[in-house]
């Protein structure tokens, strides 16, 4: 942080999961559901909700807002609240209105961490520039990206260097699950060895992978569903944070059960995902949903 600003501890650390809001906000049948889905999880402990001013135009903060209206115990300062910049909105006077529409969306006085949605025409200068600002105003605690590959993390690394921020950038939130393994040749390493948690936005894939004939069929040999064997591979990869997203109290709830309740895998299930998936021998492009 700047030399007058106190950083504060990543408040990504210690989760093992978050409530994903994609989709949510965008049509009225679906607000009470979507609402009783993220209380089903604050209920359950989950303290970690992801969402952006993108997500419905706004529509996903504003159920987010309802859902903690309908949980006054919960305390703002127990919950990691982490938000999203439209690369289009990411001038630095752009991302100042932006972070603070999203706090005034949610009523949540402040943002745990701010994300640069995916890298647009804007300077990242300019964005990092109105990130401070927001942070020296106590607008958020701390800032990240999103849908960066190895080379863009490692530039943005460098501009906080440049600007007298270094290692403030939280997280670096990409599309991670079986089908889409390929952070792990390079940056879920680099990652990891800068102590920074990688977000897996999409961990149950993008609809293709619950149906993969190989995952069920694996699945069923063990009594699981698919979703449940795949959330359980990816909650046991280290440095990754998943995301699931889901409108519905029930699936939250199995996605807890997946994640906090289920015992490692044995290596011999590991193997036959690995034969399933296979885990990149080579560079690859950024997966992006």
């Amino acid at each position: 942080m700047t030399p007058h600003m106190t950083p504060h501890a990543n408040p990504l650390i210690g989760h093992r999961m978050g409530l994903g809001t994609w989709n949510m906000g965008e049509s009225p049948l679906t607000r009470d559901s979507e609402i009783a889905a993220i209380q089903t999880g604050l209920d359950l402990g989950i303290r970690l909700i992801d969402t952006a001013e993108m997500y419905a135009e706004g529509g996903a903060e504003r159920v987010i807002a309802a859902a903690l209206k309908g949980r006054p115990t919960v305390a703002r300062d127990s919950l990691t609240i982490v938000s999203k910049v439209l690369p289009s909105n990411a001038s630095r006077a752009g991302t100042i209105r932006a972070g603070e529409a999203s706090i005034s969306r949610m009523g949540c006085d402040y943002l745990d961490v701010f994300l640069l949605h995916w890298p647009g025409r804007f300077p990242l200068e300019e964005t990092l520039a109105g990130m401070i600002d927001l942070a020296e105003r106590g607008l958020i605690r701390r800032w990240g990206i999103s849908n960066f590959d190895l080379a863009g993390w490692q530039r943005w690394a460098q501009l906080e260097v440049a600007l007298g921020v270094a290692a403030a950038c939280a997280t670096n939130q990409v599309y991670y699950a079986l089908g889409a393994r390929g952070v792990e040749f390079d940056l879920l390493p680099a990652m990891l060895e800068a102590d920074q948690p990688l977000m897996a936005y999409s961990p149950l894939g993008s609809g293709g992978l619950l149906r993969h004939a190989g995952l069920g069929r694996l699945a069923s040999d063990l009594g699981l569903g698919p979703a449940t064997l795949a959330l359980r591979w990816i909650a046991h990869r280290r440095g990754a944070l998943p995301i699931p997203k889901s409108s519905r109290p029930a699936h939250v709830e199995q996605n807890w059960q997946a994640i906090h309740q289920a015992p490692p895998l044995p290596k011999e299930t590991l193997a036959k995902l690995d034969a399933l998936f296979p885990a990149p021998m080579k560079k690859m492009p950024l997966a992006v949903l």
